[in-house]
């Protein structure tokens, strides 16, 4: 019910006035940042219409520059909007 109050929400506000941001954990296994968990949650909401314009990363380590550009080009974000917390 949430979810769908601020999908209506953001077609009532215009695009230029409703930012959605999305936090996910990107795990590190075997030295490598995985970034499905992350893929998945923002396909999950997309299905549900609400597409986020930032997304916060949480990770033991910082995001290196090619987790950034692949989450970036998955999750149809710009890699600036990919920030690492």
């Amino acid at each position: 019910v949430f979810l769908e109050a601020l999908r209506q929400f953001q077609f009532r506000v215009g695009d230029d006035n409703f930012c959605l941001m999305f936090v996910s954990l990107v795990p590190i296994l075997s030295q490598e940042q995985k970034t499905k968990p992350t893929q998945h949650g923002v396909k999950d909401l997309r299905s549900l219409g609400l597409s986020p314009k930032v997304i916060f990363c949480r990770s033991e380590e910082r995001l290196q520059r090619d987790t950034c550009n692949k989450i970036s080009s998955f999750c149809h974000v710009p890699p600036q909007s990919v920030l690492s917390v």
